[in-house]
């Protein structure tokens, strides 16, 4: 049986009533769910850097919550809404992921015009 981490148990609010804030498979992965760059109190900052800095932030938050970290992800996969954003997103990405995991980078239309960027991972359980 998976093993489900909720958004309270990490302390961040409730991103969607239909999704919780991480799996993990008996094999011990954890599959994120998708995290844009909304801060905690709702706001939305303009600039991609920033956004990509809260999503990370929210995933350590995440992970940490689920007994791993950013050093244990094996895979990334981020959706940015312009090609444009993609070296800004990497110039905040590289402080984050020293080990370079395996990553996917798609363009995509986001659920709301404001955001800019959404990243979910697999990481192994620590």
């Amino acid at each position: 049986m998976v093993k489900v981490i909720s958004w309270e148990d990490c302390g961040l609010p409730v991103a969607s009533k239909i999704l919780d804030a991480a799996t993990i498979t008996k094999s011990g992965l954890i599959y994120t769910s998708g995290s844009v760059g909304m801060s905690a109190d709702g706001t939305i900052p303009e600039s991609v850097e920033e956004q990509t800095e809260i999503s990370i932030k929210n995933l350590e938050i995440v992970l940490k919550a689920a007994g791993s970290s950013l050093n244990s992800v094996v895979k990334a996969l981020v959706f940015v809404s312009d090609a444009s954003y993609v070296p800004l997103v990497n110039g905040v990405y590289s402080k984050y992921f020293i080990t370079k995991p395996s990553r996917s980078c798609v363009v995509a239309a986001m659920t709301s015009p404001a955001f800019k960027v959404e990243i979910e991972l697999v990481a192994e359980l620590e």
